[in-house]
């Protein structure tokens, strides 16, 4: 069974990198003088990259990092099967796999991005799994190789605004704990001054006896 441990890769960063580069219709492949096979590939990166930054890049639902776990771990995937073709542990995910439970399966439309890459749902020894079944040659791994692309760009622009959203996060909160610091010394020299003047009037009192 694959292991979904993998260091984060560093990739240009490029927004909509399909949006500007893929024909999205024949005609346009042809002016662009692309044959029939490559603008079927540069269509299916186009669909890939517009559904990823479309419907999974969701950051009204969910923050900067959870998204940058959700595509480091598929890009760890979908990497593993490129950099090793013939190795048919990395061509099958367990639906129960720890890592996929807690980035991929949490994110609305993720599963879409598994599927438009050539992974497939199938029940394997009774159990629930992912399987990748194509051939090193098929146009399907040449669509993972593009996907895997896609995927190493935004992870990139996500780690820096998670990055960002970390450091705001660590600016207000150090903001909200300077502010406590500042009523709480506020309300102890109020004590002191209520004390002190409390203490005045019982020695005059005291005095006056």
């Amino acid at each position: 069974m694959a292991e979904l441990e993998s260091p984060r890769g560093a990739v240009n960063v490029g927004h909509s990198p399909l949006l500007q580069q893929a024909p999205a219709t024949p005609a346009a492949a042809a002016d662009a003088g692309q044959s029939p096979r490559q603008a079927e590939l540069s269509n299916a990166r186009r669909k890939f990259s517009s559904t990823l930054e479309s419907d999974v890049l969701d950051y009204l639902h969910y923050g900067p990092a959870q998204l940058e776990d959700c595509v480091t771990t598929m890009h760890t995937i979908f990497n593993n099967i490129v950099t090793h073709p013939d190795e048919p542990k990395y061509r099958k995910i367990k639906a129960a796999n720890k890592a996929y439970l807690k980035h991929v399966a949490t994110v609305h439309r993720a599963d879409d991005l598994m599927l438009q890459a050539g992974w497939r749902p199938k029940v394997v020894d009774l159990e629930k799994a992912w399987v990748w079944e194509y051939e090193p040659s098929s146009h399907e791994f040449r669509v993972l190789v593009e996907a895997v692309e896609v995927l190493g760009r935004a992870m990139q622009t996500l780690h820096a605004k998670a990055e960002r959203k970390r450091k705001e996060d660590e600016e207000r909160k150090s903001r909200h704990a300077e502010e406590r610091e500042r009523i709480r010394l506020a309300l102890e020299d109020d004590r002191l001054q209520r004390q002190v003047a409390q203490e005045l009037t019982a020695a005059r009192s005291h005095a006056a006896q």
